[in-house]
């Protein structure tokens, strides 16, 4: 039975090792991500025979992230067929990109139903773009920035330990404004949130707000993913402040990510309006990862 534990800050070092030699750019081959939502979605971690394995809960549903890492692929994938099993489950292995799809289907032919899985496709940017935002598809981002400049004096800072107390604050404020009291959704992302900044050094983290008369209205963060993509975690504005959230955007990869040739800001979870907006950044790809599900009375 694959040994899988609650992952810990001690683990960092270990899985980073293994998913930058992946070199995957799907957000889920991320520690600071498993980190930071493993109470919501029940993450677990295991380390076995070079591979690192996740397992996790969507609405009490198990699933296990596609296995990233050096050995036999063929073999690992068994014993988590094998693990599932024990647990009356049939695996189902999650954010399996086309490349994934390709080499399971090679590994172990007709064994798999591939399930599209939209509403976690991720969104990857050009980061020049995200810079330079020239042309007519930026038009309308040219004018949010210009329109929140035009408010009153602003900053962007990077977070350091001296204003991450600021951040934490902001989310709070944050929190109370879109009635998190009422709503566990965000309420398990405010303490996603909140477990980002209490761990910001420890987890690597790159991040920077921006001030508006001195009030933080805006702060984002994340890490790096593979060799020539990063990832955004979390990005945070108050909607009252008009360009807030896109001006965040754009100074903090102005400001540190310009050495990543693509950034990558994660899914839509389904919400139209999150739908609306990332497309609305112009993404250079959409990254389609789906489910792969054993077929019934397969035998890998």
């Amino acid at each position: 039975m694959l040994d899988f534990n609650e992952p810990i800050l001690a683990d960092k070092a270990r899985t980073d090792a293994i998913f930058h030699a992946a070199d995957i750019r799907a957000n889920d081959y991320c520690f600071g991500n498993l980190f930071i939502w493993r109470k919501k979605s029940k993450i677990n971690i295991a380390f076995h025979e070079g591979f690192v394995l996740v397992r996790f809960k969507i609405n009490e549903k198990p699933f296990y992230l596609y296995p990233a890492g050096s050995g036999n692929k063929v073999d690992i994938i068994r014993q988590m067929a094998t693990n599932a099993k024990l647990f009356g489950e049939r695996l189902t292995l999650s954010c399996v990109t086309p490349a994934m799809q390709d080499e399971l289907e090679n590994l172990f032919p007709d064994k798999f139903q591939i399930i599209e899985d939209r509403v976690n496709y991720d969104y990857i940017y050009n980061s020049e773009e995200l810079i330079n935002l020239t042309g007519r598809k930026f038009h309308s981002k040219r004018n949010h920035i210009t329109r929140f400049k035009s408010i009153g004096n602003w900053i962007y800072e990077d977070i350091t330990p001296e204003n991450l107390e600021d951040c934490r604050k902001m989310n709070k404020a944050w929190c109370l404004e879109n009635g998190c009291g009422k709503d566990d959704s965000l309420r398990e992302e405010f303490c996603a949130v909140q477990c980002a900044l209490d761990n910001f050094k420890e987890l690597g983290f790159i991040g920077g707000l921006i001030r508006l008369e001195g009030r933080v209205v805006a702060f984002t963060l994340g890490e790096r993913l593979c060799s020539d993509t990063f990832d955004t975690h979390i990005e945070k504005a108050f909607s009252d402040v008009e360009g807030a959230y896109t001006i965040i955007n754009n100074e903090f990869v102005t400001h540190n990510l310009s050495s990543f040739a693509y950034i990558n800001r994660e899914e839509d979870m389904g919400i139209e309006g999150l739908r609306k907006a990332k497309l609305s950044w112009n993404p250079a790809m959409i990254l389609q990862k789906n489910i792969a599900v054993l077929k019934d009375g397969a035998v890998l």
